[in-house]
């Protein structure tokens, strides 16, 4: 339940759908209400919200706070016993079957930083954690294509272990913290940067202090310059921004962090 709800709250809390709302809103005013108040009413109402919306700096200013939340491991990678990659870095896996080829998207920094570390580190332990999060998945799933992708770049199967029941953040903890318990050492945990706040407390509320390893940032460190207009970025930056906020709070009143 749990899953379809946070997809139907991702759909209400996405900035374009909220825009492009009132815009459908306004038009069906205009054609059947025919009511000049309402019309300059929601006329303001988008061109406030897309000026908030399109005013970058704060988005990124904000974005950057959630991505700094949770510092970076520094413990050495050669003396990891393993490291846990959440799900999420997948196109289509329907598209991936028929094509016989992985299609990653822009959070494809959680594989490769795996890889890395493996590079490093040829004993470790790469746990992948995720089935699908579509609604209807077809084709392969998270964790056959990650299967691929960790096998085709040279991964030994005997360092890869596969989580493939989980489609939310809680269900990667939920299904992967036993299978983390069953080996001594410590273990690095590898998601997204703006993820890692409420990946890495909820791992921590079920008893697992797993090293924090970030990847695919949004954001960057140098000085912020404040006068900026980009709708495009502060439409993806609020996207993360509202999703990520919500879940947290959410989490905390169902005691998951």
């Amino acid at each position: 339940m749990e899953f379809y709800l946070s997809k139907i709250s991702n759909f209400f809390i996405n900035p374009l759908y909220i825009l492009s709302l009132v815009i459908l809103i306004q038009l069906f005013i205009i054609f059947f209400l025919q009511t000049k108040k309402l019309v300059i009413l929601f006329s303001k109402l988008f061109l406030i919200l897309f000026l908030f919306f399109g005013y970058s700096p704060l988005s990124n200013f904000l974005l950057s706070k959630i991505e700094d939340y949770i510092e970076i491991s520094k413990y050495p990678v050669q003396q990891l016993t393993g490291v846990i990659v959440l799900g999420g870095s997948f196109n289509s896996g329907l598209q991936s079957k028929e094509r016989n080829e992985v299609s990653l998207n822009d959070s494809a920094e959680r594989l490769t930083k795996a890889l890395e570390i493996y590079k490093k580190n040829p004993k470790i332990l790469i746990l992948f954690s995720g089935f699908s999060n579509e609604i209807t998945p077809k084709g392969w799933n998270e964790s056959d294509m990650a299967k691929k992708f960790f096998l085709d770049q040279g991964v030994k199967i005997d360092n890869l272990i596969f989580e493939n029941q989980s489609r939310n953040t809680f269900e990667n903890i939920k299904y992967s913290k036993e299978i983390i318990s069953n080996y001594k050492g410590t273990w690095g945990l590898i998601t997204s940067a703006n993820h890692m706040l409420r990946s890495f407390f909820t791992f921590k509320k079920q008893g697992l202090i797993l090293e924090p390893i970030s990847v695919d940032y949004r954001t960057g460190a140098s000085k912020m310059f404040w006068i900026n207009f980009d709708i495009s970025l502060g439409l993806n930056n609020w996207e993360i921004i509202l999703h990520e906020l919500i879940s947290i709070s959410y989490y905390k009143l169902t005691n998951k962090i």
